[in-house]
Order: C-alpha cells, then structure tokens, then sequence
C-alpha cells in the first residue's frame, strides 16, 4: 500500500513539473491572430492571404489573419476578440490606452500619413468645395472617429457649420470604392473617400474615376497603424516587429508591399497621430 502510495505521489510530483513545459509548447502550437481592416487591403482575400502564409514562414509559427467584420472599431474589435495583431484605422483610441501597444506604421508617398478628397458627379454638381454641398446627400466608408468621417466634420466645424444638420442625409457605403460608385451613380451628391484608394482607383478603374471630380483634400493625418495586444507574447510582438520593418529589405516582403502600395513600415510614433486628437477635441469625441 505505501508502495503504491509512493508511485503515486511521484508521478503526480512529475506531472506537476511537467505543466510549464506543456503550457509553454500549447502556446506555441496556438496560432498568431492578426486582425486586418477592409479598408487597408480592400478586400482582397488572395492578398491577405498571402501576407499571412509570409508572416507564417518567416516567423516560423502558425498564423491566423481576421478580416475585421465592423467599421466602427476596430481596436475594440481586436481587444475584444484577444488578436495579437491588428491593422487598425482608428489609432488612437484613448478607451484603449494601456492595452494596446504601437508597433508600425505605413509610409505612402514615402510618409506615414494619408488624407482625404470630397468629391462630386462631373456630371450634375457645381458645387466647388465642401461648404457648397449644404443640404446635400453625402456618401461615407464608415462613421470610424478617424479619417474622412472626422476629417469632414471637423472641416465644417471650423467653416462655422453644425456637422450634425449641415447635410440633408448622410449614409454609409462600407468601403470608399463604393463611395467612389455612389457618387458616379447619383445615389449621393458628394462624398469623401480616402486618398490611397483614389490614387489606386485612378490607376485600376479610370473609366470610373473619370464620372467624379475632386473638389477639396483635407490636411494629412497619421497613417493606419500595426498595433499590438498587450496580452501578446512580448517574443512574438519583437518578431513580427522586426518583420514589419525589415519588409522592404526582403524581396518576396517588397512584392507584398508593392501590392499592398505601401513602400515600407516604420516604427510607430503618436506624434503621428496628433492632427486626429486635435479634431476629436475640437468636435468633442475624444
């Protein structure tokens, strides 16, 4: 009976000893999840893919790419949901600090910023900028506290207009290619549609483009941003870090930046991302 009693508490000491182990080599096999946007790749699931079999290989680690179902946040999306990784649109989201972390962020043009264009039919509007358009029928992506939604109504805030009741309607297309064909179909008078989706658009769907007219850009604003769980993996978030930034210097990395049309990842600063506060202040959204 000792005997057996011995064995026994032997074998429940080794499993106890064994348990870190085994947790450790669980983690490993749980796959890296990394949400993406619809903004930022618009959609293209052959791309996303391929970014996710990239990171896969060079981190040498099972990963998981989540398309973001919502707009209106995504880093509640990615806290909520426990990813590692996120491309988010609304960086910075003060409800957030503290748990999520700013890794890298996308230089287009060769800088880390983007911006917005207003733009109406060639066909039925005189209007010439964005004040022009009161009363009218107006097309946005998404109603993200950043952006051409915050950009907008912080540009008729600081005209002297009540964003609020300065349009006759507003709606929401779930993405700024179909802005682009609300406009061009007459479903809206005017829209704002993101400048990285307009420059590709012009070069991809000119027969398109060409039924709309810019009438106005906004100022430039922080770039969407590579921002990190804190609940990750302070190895994995080092990794992929380093991944990010060293993509340009790679050659299958530059391809997939190419068809990203981004031209690198740099590290992240908040000071990109000031011009976003300063409007969220000034429209009282922070």
């Amino acid at each position: 009976m000792f005997f057996r009693r011995w064995i026994c508490v032997v074998l429940v000491a080794a499993g106890l000893c064994l348990l870190p182990a085994l947790a450790q080599a669980n983690a490993h096999l749980l796959p890296i999840r990394i949400g993406m946007p619809h903004k930022t790749l618009g959609l293209d699931y052959f791309l996303i893919e391929d970014f996710r079999a990239y990171v896969e290989a060079r981190m040498n680690h099972p990963v998981e790419t989540v398309v973001h179902g919502r707009f209106n946040n995504n880093t509640a999306e990615m806290v909520r949901s426990k990813l590692d990784f996120a491309w988010v649109v609304d960086h910075p989201d003060n409800q957030f600090t503290g748990l999520i972390d700013l890794l890298a962020v996308p230089l287009y043009g060769g800088k880390p910023e983007s911006s917005s264009y207003i733009i109406t039919s060639r066909r039925t509007s005189h209007a010439s900028s964005l004040v022009q358009l009161h009363g009218a029928v107006f097309a946005f992506a998404d109603r993200l506290s950043e952006g051409s939604y915050l950009d907008v109504r912080y540009q008729l805030l600081s005209a002297g207009e009540n964003p609020d009741r300065f349009f006759r309607r507003v709606f929401f297309t779930r993405s700024h290619k179909d802005v682009v064909k609300a406009v061009a179909l007459g479903l809206a008078h005017g829209g704002a549609v993101d400048s990285v989706i307009w420059d590709f658009m012009v070069r991809t769907q000119p027969k398109l483009v060409e039924q709309v007219q810019v009438i106005g850009r906004s100022e430039v604003y922080g770039a969407p941003a590579f921002i990190a769980n804190h609940s990750a993996d302070p190895q994995d978030v080092q990794a992929f870090r380093q991944l990010l930034l060293g993509m340009d210097k790679d050659p299958q990395g530059k391809e997939l930046l190419k068809r990203m049309r981004v031209d690198a990842f740099v590290p992240g600063d908040e000071r990109f991302y000031e011009r976003q506060e300063q409007m969220r202040r000034a429209l009282g959204e922070e």
